[in-house]
């Protein structure tokens, strides 16, 4: 989960929403959106080649689940067909986070590079783009060319500004607890009784969101790289920038027992060598064909980076071709999509998704959250940030602004107990920069309902893309076979 940055809206509104009658306990629909079934055809217009078998439909559902006639939006689905062997199992719906990540387009992706073969043999894999996102009705800020200011507080407002113009009937609606209700609809619509789920990062928060939203419709849930439902933006951005400092050292390591193209020899030397660089941008920037390569820039390609240890290979090619004065890589690393503009991107990842993914992230992020920060609030964490990050906390510090100029959201999405739910799996990672590790503890007490934590000793943000047979075989027989690792599992 990319740290967040950014939803607008009314408190009021909102709760009104979450308190919007769901389905009834003997499963009539008190709703429209209830009735519909999905009519599924060929998926025309995708950016990225999916299997051949994939479909994609659409459903309608209420802008404001309290007041349902007073507007509907898009929901954009796709369903990839179990395979077999095996009896089929039901749908499984996958959330790979963000928020804004259009699922429609990193299922087909994912699937066709055979990363969930074994669960599409019993599933129907179903990707769906959350309310605001992808090619379902969008958050769109239109021509952001005019955001020129430098200032965080002073850019987070305009671009506040270009949002409300372009989709202010839209952002008062695109929080975590309608989304949950949108998910319960396309359950529904799939036919399921029960939800099934698998959840990346942002993920585990719709995930427990739902769970808490609709317990007796909630069926085997595996969150992986679970935000922490107990932190406030300040805490989250705390605990992110210690977590990505302790991951910039894991690389640093890495990359000094190969021969680093920065200076060093150790851990420390390499982070030094990387921090140096930083500095040395601080007061010029770097010509490249994609822009200039300045001190926020290059802190954000080795941020972004550090995601995925698929990455340090990159990471350090860029390093190297940084050290020839050639700032390319590093720029591609850093903005694959930068304010709604898709740039290419060194490797195709969850974190260099096209289209609309970051200002859809900034709506969404700013509506979940009540918290308007001041420069001058801001300005007094200086101490703790530094302390947290000697590389990253400055900038990470800086996000805390991001929703400036955005109505107060509201802090539903951190209400997640779900006691008579059944039990999730939670996997975390002991290096996750992103969900730091302590987070699942934290989700499977706030969920209140023995979910249990599947621990990962490894690196980078989320387990089960991490090439680890023994997080996969733990996924894998919980959602086919319902089998739980034991409690204190680890991988």
């Amino acid at each position: 989960m990319a740290r967040m940055r950014t939803v607008a809206a009314l408190a009021a509104a909102l709760t009104a929403t979450v308190l919007a009658a769901p389905p009834q306990a003997d499963g009539t629909a008190t709703h429209t959106p209830y009735h519909q079934k999905l009519s599924w055809a060929a998926c025309a217009g995708l950016p990225v080649h999916g299997p051949a078998s994939m479909e994609c439909g659409t459903l309608t559902v209420p802008r404001d689940y309290a007041h349902p006639k007073s507007g509907e939006l898009d929901i954009a689905v796709s369903r990839i067909p179990a395979t077999g062997p095996g009896a089929r199992l039901g749908s499984l719906v996958v959330n790979f986070g963000g928020p804004g990540i259009p699922g429609i387009t990193e299922l087909a992706e994912r699937t066709a590079a055979g990363e969930l073969a074994r669960l599409n043999r019993r599933y129907d894999l179903i990707g769906f783009d959350p309310r605001g996102t992808g090619r379902s009705t969008p958050v769109d800020c239109g021509d952001l060319s005019g955001v020129t200011a430098t200032d965080p507080a002073a850019q987070a407002r305009q671009v506040a500004q270009a949002c409300r113009k372009h989709s202010g009937a839209l952002l008062r609606w695109v929080g975590t607890p309608n989304a949950a209700h949108d998910l319960d609809v396309v359950r529904a619509a799939l036919g399921d009784d029960r939800l099934t789920y698998l959840g990346f990062s942002y993920g585990g928060r719709l995930g427990s969101v739902y769970a808490h939203e609709f317990p007796h419709h909630t069926g085997r849930v595996v969150l992986d790289g679970v935000p922490d439902p107990t932190l406030d933006d300040t805490g989250t951005a705390l605990a992110q920038a210690a977590a990505f400092q302790h991951a910039l050292g894991d690389f640093a390591a890495d990359c000094a027992s190969r021969g680093c193209p920065v200076p060093g020899r150790t851990r420390a030397e390499v982070v030094s060598g990387i921090a140096a660089a930083a500095r040395s941008l601080g007061g010029r920037a770097l010509p490249t064909v994609s822009g200039r390569l300045d001190r926020s820039a290059y802190l954000q390609g080795v941020q972004n980076a550090l995601y995925s240890k698929d990455d340090w290979t990159f990471l350090r090619e860029a390093l190297d071709a940084l050290r020839e004065g050639d700032g390319e890589l590093m720029m591609q690393l850093a903005y694959p999509g930068q304010l709604g503009v898709a740039a290419r991107p060194v490797r195709a990842s969850s974190w260099s998704t096209p289209g609309n993914y970051e200002m859809a992230k900034l709506a969404i992020d700013c509506r979940d959250t009540p918290e308007r920060h001041t420069p001058a609030a801001v300005h007094a964490l200086d101490g703790r940030f530094a302390r947290a990050s000697s590389v990253f906390g400055t900038s990470i510090e800086a996000t805390l602004l991001s929703c400036t100029g955005w109505s107060p959201g509201d802090p539903a999405s951190r209400r997640v107990a779900a006691p008579t739910a059944p039990q999730a799996l939670l996997v975390s990672t002991t290096g996750d920069p992103a969900t730091p590790y302590p987070g699942a503890a934290h989700m499977a007490a706030a969920l209140a309902n023995g979910s249990r934590v599947l621990t990962y000793r490894g690196e980078g943000h989320g387990a089960y893309f991490a090439h680890s047979p023994c997080v996969t075989a733990g996924v894998e027989a919980y959602l086919i076979d319902g089998a739980m690792p034991k409690v204190g599992a680890v991988c």
